[in-house]
């Protein structure tokens, strides 16, 4: 698994975490960003990379490990 300090997370990332967290699908979350479902989609992969997950599920697990969300 990688470090949290080789993978920060900018405020987006963290915001659509929180967000994935409240169950919201990825046209939900793009709609209250005013983002493109694409930008959303970019976003979450990057996400997934950084937190060395392939899920969406994984990316909570991982955000709640390291207290990104509690």
């Amino acid at each position: 698994m990688k470090s949290l300090e080789d993978s920060l997370l900018n405020t987006i990332e963290t915001t659509i975490i929180k967000m994935i967290a409240n169950e919201m699908p990825n046209k939900e979350i793009a709609s209250e960003l005013n983002y493109s479902q694409r930008t959303v989609e970019y976003h979450i992969n990057k996400i997934s990379k950084k937190l060395d997950v392939q899920t969406r599920v994984g990316i909570i697990v991982q955000a709640y490990r390291n207290k990104i969300i509690t």
